[in-house]
C-alpha cells in the first residue's frame, strides 16, 4: 500500500484540464511499471467551485464532467462556491493528510503537462531525502531558491509547518471566497507584502517576492527549516499563460515559453536524481 496520494487541483480551464489529464494518465502508467504499490495511491480531483455568474457555473459543470469521465477511478471533490486556491488547497490537504497512512501528497495543477516519469521521480526523490519534512518540485529551483508549484510533493510535516501561516494569511486578508467572491484575485498586495516582510524579518529569512499562497507557504517552510528541493531535471511544463499570476509576457520573461520536458527513460532520470540527491 502506498503512503502517498495524488491530488489534481482544478478550477475553470476545461481544455487545459484535458491536456493535464492526458499526461497524468501516462505518468500513472509509468508509476505502475516502476512502483506497483504507488500505482494504488489514492487519486483525488479537487475542483474549486464556480462564481455566481452563469458562465462560470457552466464551465464548472464541464470541468466536473471531464474529471469524472476521463479519470473515472478518481475521487472527485467539488466546492459549492469559489473559495480561491489558498482556502481550497488547505481544506483539501487537511482532509487528505487525515487519511490513515498518507504521509506525502503530490499536488498537480490543471494547466500543466507532466513528463511520463514525473510522479515516479517525485516519490523516489522524496524517499531519498533524509529530512521527514520536505517539499520537492518537479523542476529545478529558481535562482532565488523558490519552487514552481505546478507539480509539487509535500510531506505531512511540511504541510503542518505551513498550515498556521497560510491560515493566518487567509483570515487576516479575507481571502476565502466563501466570505467574499473573488477575494483571492482582489487581494491587498501592498498589505500582504508588508505583513510577510515582517514575518520574514522575525525568522531572519528572505521576504517573499510575491503575495500568492505559493510564496506564503514557502515563507512558512523556510521559517520552519523545511528543505525546498527542485528536481535536477524538468518533468513539468506550465501552459497557463492567462490567469492571476501568468501572462504571455510573464512566460516570456521567466522562460516558461521555452520549457521542454525531459522525456528520457526512467533509468536515466533515476541516475541523475541519485547523483544529485542521494546522501
Amino acid at each position: 500500500m502506498s503512503d502517498a496520494a495524488i491530488v489534481l487541483f482544478a478550477y475553470n480551464r476545461p481544455a487545459a484540464l484535458r491536456r493535464t489529464i492526458r499526461s497524468l494518465h501516462v505518468a500513472l502508467e509509468t508509476l505502475a511499471a516502476t512502483s506497483p504499490s504507488d500505482a494504488r495511491a489514492p487519486l483525488v480531483i479537487a475542483i474549486d467551485g464556480p462564481r455566481s455568474d452563469a458562465g462560470s457555473q457552466q464551465t464548472a459543470a464541464e470541468v466536473e464532467r471531464i474529471s469524472r469521465t476521463e479519470l473515472p477511478s478518481a475521487e472527485v471533490r467539488v466546492q459549492q462556491r469559489n473559495r480561491g486556491l489558498p482556502a481550497h488547497l488547505i481544506q483539501t490537504l487537511d482532509e487528505v493528510f487525515s487519511r490513515k497512512g498518507i504521509s506525502r501528497v503530490i499536488c498537480v495543477e490543471d494547466d500543466v503537462e507532466l513528463a511520463p516519469t514525473a510522479l515516479t521521480a517525485l516519490l523516489a526523490a522524496s524517499r531519498m531525502t533524509s529530512s521527514p519534512g520536505h517539499v520537492i518540485g518537479a523542476s529545478p529551483t529558481h535562482r532565488d531558491g523558490s519552487l514552481e508549484h505546478q507539480a509539487l510533493l509535500v510531506s505531512a510535516e511540511a504541510h503542518r509547518a505551513s498550515r498556521a501561516l497560510l491560515s493566518d494569511y487567509i483570515e487576516r486578508f479575507h481571502l476565502d471566497g466563501a466570505e467574499r467572491e473573488g477575494a483571492y484575485g482582489a487581494r491587498d498586495h501592498q498589505g500582504i507584502a508588508a505583513w510577510s516582510a515582517q514575518v520574514a524579518k522575525g525568522f531572519n529569512v528572505s521576504a517573499p517576492q510575491g503575495t500568492s499562497q505559493d510564496r506564503i507557504r514557502e515563507l512558512a517552510w523556510r521559517s520552519a527549516g523545511i528543505p525546498l528541493i527542485g528536481l535536477p531535471v524538468r518533468l513539468v511544463t506550465h501552459h497557463g499563460l492567462w490567469g492571476q499570476h501568468n501572462t504571455p509576457w510573464y512566460a516570456l520573461r521567466t522562460g516558461q515559453l521555452w520549457q521542454r520536458l525531459d522525456r528520457r527513460p526512467w533509468a536515466e532520470i533515476q541516475q541523475v536524481i541519485r547523483e544529485t540527491l542521494a546522501p
